[in-house]
């Protein structure tokens, strides 16, 4: 059963871990042009059409899964969201990757997924869920017993396997392209030699720099043909995805003097209705927004206020409603005892067939459990030393192979409710049973300490909400804005007049979940991508998690090559020291001055480098200068540069020397570190990244969720 938790727990290697149905429903003007009734295709992916019902039917797989993992049914928003995201990446990479592989003829065989399960060299993962937890050792007969009694455990369980194996297959293919593509690199000696020389050669040189700051930004004139030249010359460089800006505005739903009156009035009728109730417990899980909770608290745990009245309250007493917290509260206190706070036990769990958690292997009744339970009640009781040996040997619970059953010290109420209660009440040296949900434990007490008054108290929480009227209201308030303020400018005029806060998400992605201070923005996000839509639209009225939101579209950015007109601001800079330094370039060389004279005149020093080589990125001081240090190793050594138009000044470079340190009797050691270095750099992911690139992905999600 360990190794079945551990898998689960690990299953996001083999598929993805979350999902739920696609809605159902689609709005028909959404398809108009597919025909009558016809649904488009979620997506194309290297020519492979993704159907909507193949899609919905992996998402479905996937939330089964995640069910089993998780061990519940409901799942978050985001988690919705998620699954919908990691299926469309399973099809990427299966359709992407699965392509390479055909091509490539590479698959695993059958005998090849045995030996990675079962063989002497099995794949990492089954080493590590396959320990002996004596040794801490892999244990391949651990393998052998889990898979002989695969057919008679349960199928959920069968089908985690089953996700395991493909995940083991998957990594062996991936693993087997990576080492293709990374064994295809040769680095001939020639280029070994290249990359020693551009790494230890280095330039000993004196340089002056003229800061583009030396010439006042006013002094210099750029136009819309400077613009486009720079921006022509770089426009490879301005590739942007898909986005949109928005201003938003919340309406938040807060509850009206009204509804703080009615809720006043009910909770005086609910007060009254709890002090004669004859079913305290019952009438708490009705009423309250929290269930019964019947933990044995200490004083300082609970809320200040409900602490202090329940500390000094008898057993019986009714504590009156009181506010706090945006809620009303009322409590009944239950029972007072002085208990350990505090408390250490060994015990031996038998659990029994449709216990919780209960190993498929296990086969007993639940009477048998009794049986055995009330033996070693008497076999523990004559002799307590055997207690450990017998949990090691006996216990279903699988943490007795490493602590021999021993609990050690636990907190009041940190272990199941009957298990805690019969330590609680035994005495130390008491040798006791309890039924719980795994099974029937005998338990040896064999500590208590600390014993402080504790308390359980019946406590009954009702949020302070707003009513559907209220609810109505701002929605009519937020409808009304909407439909009155249909431009960006009546939009941002009438929230300053209302005193709202306008709030700003940019840079939204197409398939993007997140805006700040909204908890599920999904929808806002399809608005601003639905085709037709143009800047200074208004939005509809959304509902989002109890709170109305109205957002306006400020800005388009279509996937490409980002527009001039976008780029300028952030050109400025760059086309005017552009300017500036053909300006300077041209000053320096009628000058006709050497380094020293161009240092006096622009009031500027000269600086001496003894250590740069080829492969640097940076001249000290100046930042990236990768066009400075070209030009430097082009040169003689006593030969001194024309202007050279950097990223941060002009230079003009002396140079020295270049020293050369003694060449290598042959280049392998440095082909081999350059061959390395490329092979440490793949993965099948940055392949994947590249190949995504060329596979011509359509992307239609947009149009389903």
């Amino acid at each position: 059963m360990a190794v079945i938790g551990t898998i689960r727990k690990h299953s996001a290697l083999a598929v993805v871990l979350i999902g739920i149905a696609i809605a159902a429903f689609i709005l028909s003007d959404l398809f108009s042009g597919q025909g009558r009734g016809s649904i488009p295709p979620v997506g194309k992916i290297a020519g492979e059409e993704i159907t909507y019902n193949d899609y919905n039917r992996r998402v479905e797989d996937n939330l089964e899964v995640q069910r089993i993992n998780l061990e519940r049914e409901n799942l978050t928003a985001q988690e919705i969201f998620d699954v919908r995201q990691n299926t469309w990446n399973q099809f990427l990479s299966e359709i992407i990757l699965g392509k390479e592989f055909d091509k490539l003829g590479l698959t695993v065989t059958t005998e090849e997924l045995y030996d990675l399960v079962q063989g002497s060299r099995p794949h990492s993962l089954i080493q590590q869920y396959f320990q002996d937890p004596n040794t801490g050792m892999y244990s391949p007969m651990m393998v052998q017993n889990f898979l002989q009694n695969l057919d008679q455990m349960q199928p959920e369980v069968r089908k985690q396997w089953l996700n395991l194996e493909r995940y083991i297959k998957d990594d062996r293919l991936n693993k087997k392209y990576e080492n293709l593509v990374s064994h295809g690199y040769y680095v001939p000696e020639a280029f070994a030699k290249a990359d020693h020389d551009a790494k230890r050669n280095n330039a000993e040189f004196r340089y002056v720099a003229v800061r583009y700051t030396a010439i006042p930004d006013d002094t210099v004139t750029i136009t819309d043909k400077d613009y486009q030249a720079y921006y022509k010359k770089n426009e490879h460089t301005y590739k942007q995805d898909a986005s949109r800006d928005l201003d938003y505005v919340i309406f938040d739903v807060l509850p009206s003097a009204e509804d703080r009156e009615q809720i006043r009035a009910s909770i005086d009728r609910i007060y009254n209705e709890f002090r004669e109730t004859s079913d305290i417990i019952t009438f708490v899980n009705y009423t309250s927004d929290n269930r019964y909770d019947s933990t044995w608290f200490k004083q300082g745990v609970l809320p200040v206020t409900l602490d202090s009245a329940l500390f000094a309250a008898s057993v019986g007493d009714f504590i009156p409603p009181f506010q706090q917290d945006n809620a009303w509260n009322m409590a009944y206190l239950m029972d007072s005892q002085v208990r350990p706070d505090s408390m250490k036990a060994e015990h031996v769990l038998l659990s029994y067939r449709g216990a919780f958690r209960a190993a498929e292997t296990v086969t007993r009744t639940k009477e048998d459990a009794q049986r055995i339970a009330d033996s070693l009640v008497n076999v523990i009781k004559a002799d307590k030393s055997k207690m450990q040996e017998l949990a090691e040997q006996l216990s279903d619970d699988p943490s007795a192979r490493d602590n021999k059953g021993d609990m050690g010290w636990f907190a009041d109420g940190a272990m199941v409710y009957p298990f805690n209660e019969a330590v609680q009440k035994g005495k130390m040296g008491d040798i006791v049973t309890a039924e719980t949900i795994f099974g029937i434990h005998v338990i040896n007490i064999t500590g208590k300490k600390d014993p402080i008054r504790k308390i359980r108290a019946a406590v009954i929480n009702r949020a302070v909400e707003p009513s559907s009227k209220t609810f109505q209201d701002v929605y009519t308030q937020a409808s009304i804005f909407a439909g009155e303020n249909r431009t960006q400018e009546k939009f941002t005029q009438a929230l300053t007049e209302m005193g709202l806060n306008i709030r700003t998400a940019t840079y939204l992605r197409e398939m993007g979940n997140s805006i700040p201070g909204i908890e599920y923005p999904r929808e806002i996000i399809r608005w601003a991508f639905y085709k037709g839509i143009k800047v200074g639209e208004v939005s509809p009225v959304f509902d989002v998690g109890g709170t109305y939101v109205v957002a306006v579209l400020t800005t388009i950015r279509d996937k490409g090559t980002i527009p001039l007109e976008q780029m300028k601001d952030n050109l400025k800079t760059f086309v005017l020291n552009e300017k500036k330094g053909e300006l300077l370039t041209a000053r320096i060389k009628s000058s006709g001055k050497d380094i020293y004279g161009i240092a006096e005149e622009y009031n500027t020093k000269v600086d001496t480098n003894l250590t740069l080589t080829f492969s640097a990125r940076n001249i000290p001081g100046f930042g990236s200068e990768y066009k400075v240090i070209g030009e430097i190793f082009t040169m003689n050594p006593g030969e001194t540069s024309e202007p050279i138009i950097g990223n941060g000044a002009v230079f003009v470079v002396s140079l020295d020397r270049i020293y050369e340190p003694p060449a290598p009797e042959n280049y392998s050691v440095y082909r081999d570190q350059v061959m390395n270095a490329f092979r440490g750099r793949v993965t099948t992911n940055t392949i994947f990244t590249v190949l995504q690139e060329k596979a011509n992905v359509e992307d239609n999600r947009l149009l389903f969720f």
